[in-house]
């Protein structure tokens, strides 16, 4: 059973919590609200839009102060609420919830993600609960039953200087989780270095980690330390540690081992206290057994695993980071956006994320520079989702013949020539090459022909929206004469 506080509301406002396993219990106003919240035992409090004596924000902020964790879900029943909804993320608000669009399930699900959100928190350590508050864009976001498991295991480990390997995607947000496991540990208030391992040359990047001596190599003019000697005390993040050369490994092996550095080209032996936390997106055992991963070095690493799941299986995380990745922004850009609607947020669920959390900024940010406005539609994101997908298929564009498929068709045999068919030579004018974008004409041209110019039929058939089909069509300076 799920305990809710219904505020401003009574029987019948919300229909579709008819029927729900749910405790509902009324109050009418903020004031009220207030008082019940600090002597009951709540999962969730649900706000009307329309409240006496203070405001839907005002009682947010409040709610959060008096009973900090408290999951609050706001009513909105037109878009003058909606202006309010991305200051109230920041406030502390966990969702919200429109009666004439959302389904029962979908707030039932809302109320269950709420609970599971509430019982965390009353277990989670003190020291660890504010990175977990799912508000703001430099704490972790993530109410899902997934992302609780790993909050769960990271406050396990919070006082143990056990070395951990985060597994995920790329863009899952590896690095801000190791650097939440930095923050909830005892070494919070040392330094903590994280090091992005493929952006670094491999020929430097041992110079980077370990620092090295005057005249070690070409360039090296001063003795300088490294990434290591700078987390002494501290933690350091290798991201992505797979990439590194077998030789490397062997050196973050020496350090996981005996805590022993030596300088590029020093004899100096030097002892380092450091945390190492490490990430990589790729399978460890498989380079293993194609010998680019050292084993030993794996075992070393992997005595506490964590696997981030990738945003497309934990869909009710994708509101909650959503409107903090748009508070960021309407930060960073001073734009006007207050929300976005059911619709578009239907839309961001129902994509897949392959780019997960980074994908979604990125989406996000292009929509608020192109879209400035304070309520976010589905069509504006579309757009930008069917530019991430790909600007056109070509699936029906002829295949170019390759060199075998020339030979293949020639008359005169192997025999007959007395030449080896792995040789064949073969002519070709590079003048009549297509580009991508003739192609793209070309099937643009011979799609809208089949179809009579009928802009749904063709764009279906060209796995592409209408809107995209359309701005194709302004960039070729196609219209229908051409045909």
């Amino acid at each position: 059973m799920i305990s809710v506080l219904y505020v401003g509301g009574k029987e019948m406002s919300i229909p579709q919590l008819s029927g729900m396993n749910v405790h509902l219990d009324y109050v009418q106003n903020g004031m009220i609200a207030l008082s019940a919240v600090q002597t009951g035992d709540f999962d969730a409090v649900i706000i009307e839009d329309q409240l006496p004596l203070m405001l839907p924000s005002r009682l947010i902020k409040e709610l959060v102060s008096a009973k900090p964790g408290i999951p609050v879900i706001s009513v909105v029943r037109g878009n003058e609420r909606k202006k309010e909804l991305l200051d109230d993320f920041g406030l502390g608000l966990f969702s919200y919830f429109e009666p004439e669009k959302h389904s029962g399930d979908e707030l039932f699900a809302m109320l269950n993600s709420a609970k599971r959100f509430q019982d965390f928190k009353k277990d989670a350590p003190r020291t660890a609960q504010r990175h977990f508050s799912g508000v703001g864009f430099e704490k972790i976001v993530g109410v899902s039953e997934q992302m609780l498991k790993i909050y769960h295991l990271m406050c396990q480990i919070k006082s143990k200087d056990v070395t951990t390997v985060l597994y995920g995607e790329s863009g899952t947000g590896k690095n801000l989780m190791a650097r939440t496991l930095h923050l909830i540990s005892l070494r919070r208030d040392r330094p903590n270095i994280a090091v992005n391992c493929p952006a670094i040359p491999s020929d430097l990047l041992e110079s980077e980690l370990f620092g090295h001596e005057k005249g070690a190599f070409t360039g090296a003019v001063e003795r300088k330390d490294g990434k290591f000697l700078a987390a002494n005390s501290g933690s350091i993040f290798l991201d992505e540690i797979g990439d590194m050369s077998p030789s490397l490994q062997a050196k973050i092996l020496r350090v996981l081992e005996s805590g022993e550095i030596e300088r590029v080209g020093g004899a100096e032996t030097i002892r380092v206290d450091v945390r190492i936390i490490s990430a990589t997106n790729q399978d460890l055992e498989n380079k293993i057994n194609d010998g680019s991963f050292r084993q030993d070095l794996y075992h070393r690493i992997n005595v506490f695993p964590i696997t981030v799941p990738p945003l497309r299986e934990r869909k009710e995380d994708v509101l909650p980071t959503t409107m903090s990745i748009l508070k960021s922004l309407k930060k960073k850009h001073k734009i006007s956006v207050n929300c976005l609607s059911y619709d578009a947020m239907q839309t961001l669920s129902q994509y897949d994320w392959p780019g997960n959390v980074r994908e979604l900024e990125n989406t996000l940010e292009r929509v608020v520079l192109i879209h400035d406005k304070p309520i976010i539609e589905s069509d504006d994101i579309k757009y930008i989702l069917d530019e991430n997908r790909s600007s056109l298929s070509v699936s029906h564009v002829e295949k170019a013949p390759t060199l075998d498929s020339e030979v293949a068709a020639d008359p005169v045999s192997k025999k007959e020539t007395g030449q080896q068919a792995s040789k064949p030579v073969v002519e070709i004018n590079t003048s009549e090459i297509k580009t991508l974008k003739e192609l793209e004409y070309e099937a643009i041209l011979a799609g809208l022909d089949r179809n009579n110019w009928n802009m749904t039929t063709t764009s279906q058939e060209l796995g592409i929206s209408r809107m995209t089909l359309y701005r194709k069509l302004d960039q070729h300076g196609l219209r229908k004469e051409d045909g």
